[in-house]
């Protein structure tokens, strides 16, 4: 429940702090006082999205704070919002996201305004408004519903796409064929076009390339310059004399190892050389076809604006997709075998919830009927109908609608084509009671539940939520005496302008007070004596 309100800077609340009961709370005041800014102000803190124009004229940022208790640990909510745009909300000092503000309070506080009866009377809403009655037998099972019906919807697509893609393929089946059958007699393979251009660099300067092969081989291997040994000889002998004398040092040791592994080293390179020199013999016809190959290698390249090893990839997708083609048939057999038993199974789960929501449907009706009964529906008759639709969609086939007869003789209609403004009121107390109780919600707020009643109604619905008020929090925003009687904590907001600038104030009322705003509510005067007298009876008979 929340035990204390804390306003700075919101629209007319300069600041505004107060604390509240654990019952039945009411907060009445004047038209233009400040009740709709309060609720807005207690909306926002719980994550509704943040106006920057609610920031009081002249402030820089406006700070709401509720502190409470939720299943007995305290709690403190706070949002700060700045006139820039920006705004922080904090749960118990940790900074949060609005959907973890909203999450939090979902089943804490609920708040009730005449936004709420519009969503009764839309049928689009009577199937969620039935599931969150006793909703942990039902949401577990609503899970696995739309579990699998993102399962079927998925493997439907796969198969819708299948059939596209057939249809798209069969009028590129002829272009696929081409085109792969052009690259496959290209005969390309990865590397081929880098490779082709060394060598053709190697073919233009083979003169220049020969002579220096030739001499680092003499030098390396052949007969010296002067007749003598060559290089590798010469170094044959070093590693050899060395590793002669090797057993007198461990440093000799390691240098005839290292003479050994440079004679290696340079008896390769002799050996490459050599190999070199005997492919240096080219001819002209060599390079016209290496030049002629690379001519053909870049026109395929700029047709398909790839390089070799791209060209080589769409080479390979087009053979994929021409494999596809000749196996749609068996592909398409198959996606549909599996749509098939998705569906199936989406089906049945459908049944299941159906069924579960039939029973729900059943015992939320019975109760309903109950609570329109003490709300003073004398033989009215509610009954929600569900009927079947064409597809299963993720809350299943079930089309679920609310229908009342407010009148002994008269059918049963749609909601919105029956229930006057006040009765729709009353109804929805009736479902804010019946689904607040499996909820557990801790904190119930009704901004103007007395919208379309008056007199003995008013009476019945402020009796409704005293009830109420035995075992959760209420607070209640109204203008009728009736509902306020029944207060356990009074408060009365109201306004003052000084220097042009609104102040909204807030004051908890003892019992004195409450009889004379109970009174002004009445004739519009707190000193009239017919009207204290009124309201000190209206005071006395909610005692009863």
């Amino acid at each position: 429940m929340i035990d204390r309100i804390e306003i700075n800077n919101f629209a007319t609340i300069e600041h505004l702090s107060f604390d509240l009961g654990e019952g039945f709370n009411v907060i009445t005041g004047e038209t233009g006082a400040g009740k709709s800014v309060l609720i807005t102000a207690v909306s926002t803190v719980l994550g509704d999205r943040a106006d920057t124009t609610m920031v009081r004229t002249g402030s820089d940022r406006a700070f709401i704070q509720i502190a409470g208790s939720r299943n007995g640990e305290d709690v403190i909510i706070s949002r700060e919002i700045l006139a820039g745009g920006k705004s922080v909300s904090k749960l118990n000092g940790e900074m949060v996201t609005l959907g973890q503000i909203r999450s939090f309070c979902s089943d804490w506080i609920d708040i009730h305004g005449q936004y709420d009866n519009q969503q009764i009377l839309d049928p689009e809403n009577h199937i969620r408004i039935t599931d969150s009655f006793h909703s942990e037998v039902i949401a577990p099972e609503l899970e696995k519903l739309r579990l699998c019906y993102d399962e079927y919807k998925a493997a439907q697509k796969e198969y819708e796409d299948l059939l596209k893609a057939e249809a798209d393929a069969a009028r590129q089946q002829d272009y696929y064929r081409f085109e792969y059958k052009f690259i496959q007699d290209l005969g390309l393979y990865a590397g081929e076009d880098e490779e082709l251009q060394d060598r053709l660099a190697m073919m233009k300067n083979s003169s220049r390339i020969f002579q220096s092969v030739r001499s680092s081989y003499d030098l390396l291997q052949g007969t010296g310059y002067d007749g003598g040994p060559s290089l590798l000889d010469d170094l044959s002998r070093v590693a050899s004399d060395l590793s002669d004398i090797g057993n007198y040092s461990d440093k000799i040791s390691v240098m005839a190892s290292q003479a050994y592994d440079a004679y290696y080293s340079l008896e390769d390179i002799a050996s490459g050389l050599r190999d070199l020199i005997s492919s240096l013999n080219f001819s002209e016809q060599d390079m016209d076809e290496v030049s002629g190959r690379l001519a053909v290698i870049e026109d395929a390249k700029r047709k398909y604006r790839r390089s070799v090893e791209e060209i080589l990839e769409f080479r390979d997708e087009l053979q994929s997709r021409l494999e596809m083609i000749q196996n749609f048939d068996s592909e398409k057999k198959r996606l549909a075998e599996t749509t098939h038993k998705k569906y199936a199974v989406l089906e049945s789960q459908a049944e299941h919830v159906s069924e579960l929501r039939h029973i729900i449907a059943s015992r939320l009706e019975s109760a309903i009927i109950k609570e329109l009964g003490d709300l003073e529906f004398a033989n009215s008759e509610f009954r929600i109908d569900i009927s079947r639709l064409d597809e299963i969609g993720p809350l299943g086939f079930d089309r679920v609608e609310f229908l009342i007869s407010t009148n002994p003789g008269d059918p049963l209609m749609p909601l919105t084509k029956i229930a006057s403004g006040g009765e729709i009121s009353r109804i929805m107390l009736a479902f804010k009671h019946i689904i607040g109780e499996t909820d557990r919600v801790e904190t119930m707020i009704f901004d103007e539940i007395d919208t379309g009643i008056s007199g003995h109604t008013a009476l019945v619905v402020g009796r409704k939520l005293a009830e109420i008020a035995g075992h959760r929090q209420i607070i209640s925003v109204t203008h009728l005496p009736q509902i306020a009687a029944y207060g356990d904590d009074n408060y009365l907001i109201s306004k003052s302008i000084d220097n042009a600038k609104s102040y909204t104030n807030i004051d908890h009322l003892d019992e004195e007070s409450k009889v004379r705003m109970i009174a002004a509510l009445f004739s519009g005067s707190s000193e009239s004596e017919n009207a204290l007298e009124a309201a000190r009876e209206l005071i006395a008979s909610t005692k009863n």
